[in-house]
């Protein structure tokens, strides 16, 4: 009977030890189940980051790629820039010639007569000296016309009354007779 209560203690011990046990089990097997499906969940989380990791890496590349093709595409503008701009300098000088020549035609065209007796007299007086190389009194009075012309001045050859050359100047509102050693002779108004 001894060993009958032991074993009937032992038995009940045991069931009672297994009632907890039961109990365990079933939460182990309820932890069990969350922590499957949370590891089931981070499995999945895993492979969606390594999908984009992957993705990242291509679009990561791509832009390497375009980065590349745009700093080529840079230096090229860089080189078109400097060319357009050489050019650009290059059209800058010869705009300020082409001004300084339309100056200087502006100067002298259209031509003009002379404001006044005295801007004659100073003009004839610096354009003598140079015309009195030539012999010829027909080759001194068409060299004052080219000068004056070359000035921007009107300056007419013509002949006189005893049919000598001259040169027929219009200044202000006068007519004036010029000869080739620079004497000027009044010989009428407007």
């Amino acid at each position: 009977m001894k060993r009958f209560n032991w074993r009937l203690i032992g038995s009940m011990v045991l069931c009672l030890a297994m009632i907890p046990l039961t109990g365990c089990e079933q939460i182990i097997q309820s932890a069990g189940g969350v922590v499957k499906s949370e590891f089931d969940a981070l499995q999945a989380e895993h492979e969606a980051l390594q999908t984009e990791h992957a993705t990242l890496v291509d679009e990561n590349t791509s832009l390497k790629g375009e980065i590349e093709t745009a700093e080529a595409d840079l230096a090229d503008l860089r080189a078109e820039y400097d060319s357009l701009k050489a050019e650009y300098e290059a059209l800058q000088s010869f705009r300020e010639e082409l001004v300084t020549e339309l100056n200087e035609i502006k100067r002298v065209y259209p031509p003009r007569y002379f404001n006044d007796r005295y801007e004659l007299e100073d003009w004839v007086a610096e354009a003598v000296p140079e015309v009195g190389k030539y012999i010829d009194i027909w080759r001194q009075h068409l060299e004052l016309q080219k000068m004056a012309l070359a000035d921007g001045y009107i300056w007419s050859v013509s002949l006189d009354r005893d049919a000598k050359f001259i040169s027929v100047v219009i200044a202000g509102d006068s007519v004036y007779w010029v000869w080739n050693d620079g004497y000027t002779e009044w010989v009428g108004s407007k």
